[in-house]
């Protein structure tokens, strides 16, 4: 290995010594970049080397170069590259990857910082250039261990434009160390990047005097040299160019009310109005001033029997109601006044005949409005035996929804309970107060 790096170096200050002079052709101070693998498998392949402390995975990075000409044939440049790769531990030791080894090491940042001559063998006006080169540079693995070396190779320079050049390059890194304790060893690194000048060059090219000719290509009435749409009709207010329509909605600037907004000609270049802010444009809606929702065209919910609960929400949309019932009709208060006129004989369990008239009124009201669910209660006076006035009031209450369900109504839509004398709404002392007591009690509830 060493013999290969003496050799290197001779060849090396030959061509350099033999470097052109006379010529102008050096490269601007540029700045690139450029994506690298760093190779050891390779390289320990290529030189023969031990294997011990290597390792045996390909490194992906990128770097960031600076690079000038100090003669045309002759570059000097510095790089910073980083990458990821694989050692032992922190103490930088690569370790070689096979299957018997047990040390899969430690994937940690590295950073590398170099200085290289570059000596060209054709100058930068060609447009494919071979060139070598040689420098001195140091690693920085995790943070802590630093390695010195010398990158040595060459590659190939293609001119693409304006001092603009793209590299692909094959480096190797000789490290400077050795030792056990320093086993990083040499490693290929293959690159591809590009530079860009930090400035243009100036072309020295003789000055040519030509006549001053107006030309007004569009016939505009605005030369070309002052015109910023040289082969279109405009007008000075807009140097050269038509009057600008900024939303491109068809209607130029002057005329759209709108300009950074598309519109229609209707409105004057603004978008058609949505004056309740529903969502819904003015020509869509059916209530403009009113929000609403899409399902009524821009109208609100309706409410058809102005009761305030929306036809949505509704169960009686037709009929006035409360929200209680779902919208549905008060019919608790018709209830208590139909439950007036029912009665029974004394101590008779049968509805008395002139109760039924009443009764088939409450059935009507449970046939119009199907989703309510009706609660019998029985009520008596504090005469007797309470056992046998609850029994009695359970009885008429039971009496009562045999005939409900008599007349169609489904069962399940009624409940009777007898309350015996549990529940006097009026004193016992009195006949007045005890015949009050003597009563049945219709409960309408919404299901």
């Amino acid at each position: 290995m060493n013999k290969f790096i003496l050799t290197y170096l001779a060849l090396f200050l030959v061509v350099v010594s033999s470097a052109q002079t006379t010529s102008s052709l050096k490269k601007p101070a540029s700045f690139g970049a450029s994506i690298f693998v760093k190779d050891y498998p390779s390289c320990l392949s290529t030189f023969k080397l031990n294997k011990k402390g290597w390792n045996g995975e390909l490194a992906p990075g990128v770097n960031g170069f600076f690079t000038v000409g100090l003669s045309p044939n002759f570059d000097f440049t510095s790089m910073l590259s980083i990458c990821n790769t694989k050692c032992k531990n922190s103490n930088g030791i690569f370790i070689y990857h096979d299957s018997a080894n047990v040390y899969k090491g430690v994937e940690e940042f590295m950073a590398e910082i170099n200085a290289l001559a570059t000596y060209k063998i054709l100058t930068d006006d060609k447009p494919v250039v071979p060139y070598i080169s040689l420098g001195l540079g140091t690693s920085l693995y995790n943070g802590a261990y630093v390695m010195p070396y010398i990158p040595m190779g060459g590659g190939l320079q293609f001119k693409l434009d304006n001092s603009q050049f793209l590299y692909v390059q094959v480096l190797l890194h000789q490290t400077l160390k050795t030792g056990t304790k320093f086993e990083t060893k040499e490693n290929l690194n293959y690159s591809i990047g590009m530079s860009f000048p930090l400035h243009s060059k100036s072309s020295k090219k003789p000055t040519v005097v030509k006549p001053i000719v107006a030309l007004d290509s569009d016939n505009d009435g605005i030369p070309d040299s002052v015109d910023k749409c040289p082969y279109v009709v405009g007008f000075v207010k807009y140097n050269g160019c038509p009057i600008p329509d900024t939303d491109g909605d068809g209607i130029n600037d002057e005329l759209d009310s709108c300009p950074l907004m598309p519109g229609i000609a209707k409105y004057h270049g603004c978008p058609i109005p949505d004056t309740d802010k529903d969502g819904i444009n003015d020509e869509e809606d059916s209530c403009p001033t009113i929000p609403g929702i899409i399902k009524y065209h821009g109208c609100p919910i309706p409410d058809k029997d102005g009761d305030g609960i929306n036809d949505e929400e509704d169960k009686c949309p037709d009929e006035a109601g409360i929200a209680a019932n779902k919208g549905c009709p008060d019919v608790q208060s018709k209830m208590n006044e139909l439950a007036k006129n029912i009665f029974f004989n004394v101590k008779s369990t049968v509805v008395a005949k002139g109760a039924i008239a009443t009764l088939d009124q409450v059935v009507g009201i449970m046939q119009k409005y199907p989703d309510f669910r009706l609660e019998i209660e029985g009520h008596t006076d504090n005469i007797g035996n309470a056992i046998v006035n609850q029994k009695l009031s359970q009885k008429r209450a039971d009496a009562i929804k045999n005939y409900f369900i008599g007349k169609g109504i489904a069962a399940a839509r009624l409940y009777s309970i007898g309350y015996g004398k549990e529940k006097p709404i009026a004193s016992n002392k009195t006949p007045t107060g005890r015949s009050m007591n003597r009563r049945v009690e219709l409960h309408a509830q919404y299901q």
